[in-house]
């Protein structure tokens, strides 16, 4: 199920140096915050994959909303250079 929008909600507003981040002990299971502060619960896909070091928090972000990354423009490069 999808808990998040692809798309800025209107009124939102964050600080574009914000970064995605996983909180893999959140008592409802591993978590993803996305730099505008929505949620997604990571499916059990996505644990296995962060487990493993194939997939981190921005490259997450990347792929499930590519959107958002869109409308932040440059600020989405910086994360692939590290």
């Amino acid at each position: 199920m999808k808990t998040y929008r692809d798309r800025m909600s209107p009124g939102t507003s964050f600080p574009m140096s914000a970064r995605p981040s996983i909180r893999p002990n959140h008592i409802d299971g591993p978590m993803l915050t996305f730099r505008d502060g929505q949620m997604h619960w990571l499916t059990i896909w996505e644990r296995i994959l962060f487990r493993l070091g194939r997939i981190d928090a921005a490259s997450l972000e990347r792929k499930l909303r590519p959107n958002l990354m869109k409308a932040i423009g440059c600020y989405g490069n910086e994360d692939r250079a590290r």
